[in-house]
């Protein structure tokens, strides 16, 4: 994943923005969801390191679960299932 993939999204959760906007509201900063919260992965493509000691933020999404179908080889989504994404802010990581 490279610094312009890190900054796109396939999906937006308007349940997973309030809760970001309500962290950031209680942290007293002025991040915005979908755009300074990423996850760890996410930050280390972008150049930045999250520091020692930070803790996520933990929300609920659903991953696609994909299957390969044996006659052709090609992928299918076939459902999603839940996950639990550890995002940080722009305030808890500095520059590598």
């Amino acid at each position: 994943m490279n610094a312009t993939q890190a900054q796109t999204f396939d999906g937006y959760s308007v349940t997973n923005a309030a809760i970001l906007q309500g962290v950031a509201a209680a942290r007293g900063c002025t991040c915005e969801p979908y755009q300074d919260f990423f996850t760890y992965q996410r930050w280390l493509a972008q150049g930045f390191q999250v520091r020692k000691g930070e803790h996520s933020t933990r929300l609920a999404v659903f991953v696609a679960v994909s299957k390969r179908d044996p006659d052709t080889g090609e992928t299918q989504i076939v459902g999603k299932r839940p996950f639990t994404a550890h995002v940080f802010c722009r305030h808890q990581v500095d520059p590598r």
